[in-house]
């Protein structure tokens, strides 16, 4: 019996120091190492710059030297939802990693206008840092093509024109617009709510896509590669987001399907990112009442930063594509939570049914979005406490 207590007490141990060490990882295991080895390859070339953001905090922004992301210098990339968010620090990043063009896209041109020029700042100063010995890049050219998602296929034909007058060719489509939904199915207004979100989401994403690469010509010109903004939440599901997940399962479905079809010449990524410290809430929060989105805020202590989610995108993209060609990117227990949606289905069905009453119930009482695990676990325990008082006064 001792020695069983022993083993038991050293199983215990060893899962606590192993929980401890892998609890920091913050994508799947071939991603996260693969963007370390990345970072050393670049602070092996000497470049592996730190500056100063706008507001006088310390940036965490990867230097690229040149000749570092073969796979991106000089093309063109298009990206949708690039006003702010994950779409923008994607375009400042792609810009220091040397991408030669942007098209940038989304509803508000003025914002769109100064991430252009946040792009081209950033790029001059990556070129001027990691230039010396190796001759400084072209600064990044730019260019603006704002639209609406939510759009008919007219616009989107209007803003695949558009684009490829300012570019005359797109090597990488990064599809990333999209808009996020909270609330319980059953309350939900579908005749707004579903094809609103379906559009956003799925079908301009696809249309818009299928366009590109018809007036581009991708499959003739043997080449192509998409970047698709998915969610973790097209991988497994939990209360609240009942339209939003179905929207996002659609979209990495169909992206999958068609690399699989078109794998001689199209390459697809598609990256399911978790909670990320952008603007998503507050755009829920301002959404037309016509599309039934309530007001709604969530702990930012649940999120990663907007920068290291960007920064792992682009490690998948500048990776082989048999690696990364679906991507998870976020914070522990996030990640946690996709594998044993994905690895574990039994387990995972069991603790999603109690973590959705958990969120229901804060969702309900708050109009909080509870992704931060020490918010459901204190309300799981005052649940507990609740119950044991109902249950004792009972007994009285």
């Amino acid at each position: 019996m001792t020695k069983t207590i022993q083993r038991r007490a050293i199983t215990i141990a060893l899962l606590t120091v192993a929980a401890r060490s892998l609890w920091p990882i913050d994508a799947n295991p071939l991603l996260f190492f693969y963007d370390i080895y990345v970072t050393r390859r670049i602070a092996g070339g000497g470049s592996g710059v730190v500056e100063g953001d706008d507001d006088g905090m310390m940036s965490s922004r990867r230097a690229f030297p040149p000749g570092s992301a073969p796979a991106l210098e000089g093309k063109t990339a298009w990206i949708t939802g690039a006003s702010s968010g994950i779409g923008a620090e994607l375009a400042i990043q792609l810009a220091r990693a040397g991408i030669g063009r942007l098209v940038l896209s989304g509803r508000r041109r003025g914002e769109l206008e100064s991430v252009a020029r946040m792009c081209r700042e950033a790029s001059a100063s990556a070129s001027a840092s990691g230039g010396r010995g190796t001759g400084a890049r072209p600064v990044v050219r730019t260019s603006v093509v704002a639209f609406d998602m939510s759009g008919g296929p007219d616009v989107l034909d209007s803003a695949v024109s558009d684009a490829l007058r300012d570019a005359p060719s797109i090597d990488v489509l990064v599809l990333n617009a999209g808009r996020y939904q909270c609330q319980p199915a059953m309350d939900a207004d579908l005749d707004a709510l579903l094809p609103e979100l379906m559009r956003i989401n799925f079908e301009s994403p696809v249309l818009l896509a299928r366009r590109l690469m018809r007036e581009d010509r991708w499959r003739e010109d043997g080449r192509g590669h998409v970047v698709v903004v998915s969610s973790l939440l097209g991988r497994g599901t939990t209360a609240l987001n009942s339209v939003y997940s179905a929207s996002k399962h659609a979209l990495g479905a169909y992206f999958l399907t068609l690399a699989a079809e078109e794998r001689s010449w199209l390459r697809v990524d598609v990256v399911l990112p978790g909670p990320v410290d952008t603007g998503l809430w507050r755009g829920t929060s301002s959404s037309a009442p016509a599309i039934g989105l309530p007001p709604l805020h969530a702990d930012d202590r649940s999120k990663m930063s907007v920068r290291r989610c960007a920064q792992l995108i682009i490690s998948g993209m500048i990776g082989p594509n048999s690696l990364f060609y679906e991507t998870w990117v976020t914070n522990n227990p996030g990640l946690l939570w996709v594998y044993l949606a994905s690895y574990e289905p039994n387990t995972f069905r069991l603790l999603t049914n109690i973590v959705g009453s958990l969120r229901l119930d804060i969702w309900r009482k708050r109009g909080e979005d509870a992704l931060y695990l020490p918010t459901l676990l204190l309300h799981l325990w005052e649940c507990i406490k609740e119950w044991f008082r109902r249950l004792l006064i009972s007994h009285l």
